[in-house]
């Protein structure tokens, strides 16, 4: 798996051509993924039947035309190294990247199913596709095992093997706590990890691990930033990632529920604008709201966007993204940029601003 040195992406911008040049050189590795997972199929003399129907799996929930959080992965190496990678440096950051969305996948096929979802990402779930059912439980095992399959053929002699490793499972944890706190009434919760340990609030926050902080943290260790501490002054290079990316992740999560605010079919416990609206509506509006909120019908959509309009989402909205953009602005300012070990890579400033800038920037 090659790549030319001029096909690598430069770090995300604002710039569409950018962010396609970006994704078609990232997704052009796909049939690498693919042909590779299913081999391990073949070496197992697994009957064709079954070989053809992961691969629909495979086309069906990971090569999805989306990528935002591998390619962070790449930017963010490009970015701590202050250059482009060489060849097998891409391929490298590429899989990492590719890991990131298989697990990603994994996550969208069992929660859906315990969800019950009817529609995700635009399309049917995976396990209301015809011919699958149940059987996606078992598809989400597998994606889940494609993760480490890839890890463990391109990392195994790496001698930080083992981090990547302990950071995939850690990660998969706290992603499926489910809302155990209300959003509004916050309460300390301590996930403690081996040497990954996350301390925050509510559950918003498992979004933020899994899409930001776990490909900023595979680039990081692929980068060669130390994930534990030699002696007690060493500098705790995930911490200060961690307090960075935690509120970023929250906010592209309302973000992502104000986007969608106008069809009214968000989940009432993990919507931003329905939580505006329970908490400064009237009480003919709140009577309108548990009404309306959540269902599919036509009219029930329309008296939803009436419902958010009367309630002054858009400006409201409009206000909490300034108000995140400037706080999340000053945490990547006051980030101290630090060196790795070897003197290879920089905890650059620029490589959180970057993705700021691209989130703040989205329309949809």
């Amino acid at each position: 798996m090659a790549t030319s040195s001029s096909a690598h992406s430069r770090g995300w911008s604002s710039s569409t051509v950018s962010d396609a040049v970006a994704l078609d050189h990232f997704e052009v590795l796909y049939p690498y993924i693919q042909d590779f997972l299913l081999s391990q199929f073949s070496a197992h003399s697994m009957p064709t039947d079954a070989i053809e129907y992961f691969a629909r799996c495979l086309d069906y929930n990971a090569f999805r035309g989306k990528y935002r959080t591998g390619l962070v992965v790449i930017m963010a190496a490009e970015g701590f190294k202050g250059r482009e990678l060489d060849d097998l440096e891409y391929q490298k950051a590429a899989v990492l990247g590719w890991a990131v969305v298989l697990l990603h996948s994994y996550f969208l096929v069992s929660e859906n199913i315990v969800d019950d979802v009817k529609r995700s990402l635009g399309k049917l779930p995976w396990h209301l596709e015809k011919g699958v059912g149940l059987k996606a439980i078992n598809d989400a095992l597998l994606l889940e095992g494609a993760v480490f399959q890839l890890i463990r053929e391109h990392f195994r002699n790496e001698t930080y093997y083992l981090d990547l490793l302990e950071l995939l499972h850690e990660t998969r944890h706290p992603a499926f706590f489910r809302n155990p706190v209300p959003v509004s009434t916050t309460k300390s919760l301590a996930y403690a990890h081996g040497r990954f340990i996350l301390q925050r609030t509510a559950n918003i926050y498992k979004f933020a691990i899994y899409s930001y902080y776990l490909p900023m943290a595979l680039s990081m260790i692929f980068c060669g930033f130390p994930v534990e501490k030699v002696s007690p002054i060493d500098s705790n290079y995930y911490d200060f990632v961690l307090d960075i990316l935690l509120p970023l992740g929250e906010y592209v999560q309302i973000q992502s529920e104000y986007f969608e605010s106008r069809t009214g079919n968000l989940p009432k416990t993990r919507s931003w604008c329905y939580d505006v609206v329970r908490t400064s509506g009237s009480p003919e509006l709140l009577a309108a709201l548990e009404l309306y909120f959540g269902k599919d019908d036509v009219t029930s959509q329309l008296e939803m966007r009436r419902i958010f309009d009367v309630a002054g989402i858009d400006k409201r909205y409009e206000q909490y993204s300034e108000d995140a953009y400037t706080r999340i602005s000053g945490l990547i300012d006051a980030l101290p940029e630090l060196r790795s070990p070897s003197g290879d890579s920089v905890l650059r400033r620029t490589v959180f601003h970057s993705l700021l800038e691209h989130i703040h920037s989205r329309t949809e």
